[in-house]
């Protein structure tokens, strides 16, 4: 998928250090093509019977499928109280893949600082669209109206007094 990376806070030193964490990331990003009504199926857990997913769900998930073939964590913890978990985490590196509503990207800033300032990692990743009207061209307006995006993610960098190292991901249709 196509992308833009802008890196915060981050040292030379630090992005060498995880260089193939990044590395890594980038892979799973490009791995994941852009289509205009992104779907996956899934089997459902109970019944058993393969399920169609569609839009954010369906990038989670295949998000998350890619991330476990490099042996990524899903769901990793960093506290269970408060209960604050990322979707994915390797060696020091935390991530979050966020098409949620934009306040949700106040929580996943809270995560970072909590995770930096306690010494449980050593660099954040946030992925989000770079447009999401574009992203999700099929979607109602209304149903991404106010969605977490990547200008906006970077704007609470510069308005909050966070310095937790973070790699912003956009994801860019095409």
């Amino acid at each position: 998928m196509n992308h833009e990376i802008k890196y915060l806070n981050c040292g030379k030193l630090l992005i060498k250090k995880v260089k193939n964490e990044i590395d890594e990331i980038v892979q799973v990003v490009e791995l994941i093509k852009w289509e205009k009504e992104f779907k996956v199926i899934k089997k459902d857990k109970k019944t058993k019977k393969n399920k169609t997913i569609l839009h954010q769900e369906a990038y989670n998930n295949r998000f998350e499928i890619e991330f476990l073939k490099f042996g990524w964590e899903k769901n990793l913890f960093l506290s269970r109280d408060p209960r604050l978990i990322g979707d994915f985490g390797k060696n020091l590196v935390f991530g979050e893949i966020q098409f949620g509503n934009s306040a949700t990207l106040y929580r996943d800033f809270y995560k970072f600082q909590y995770g930096y300032r306690n010494g449980l990692v050593s660099m954040c990743v946030l992925i989000v669209p770079v447009n999401p009207q574009e992203f999700f061209p099929t979607r109602s307006e209304k149903s991404i109206t106010n969605m977490a995006e990547y200008d906006l993610a970077l704007r609470y960098f510069t308005i909050l007094p966070i310095s937790t190292p973070t790699m912003v991901i956009g994801l860019i249709r095409g």
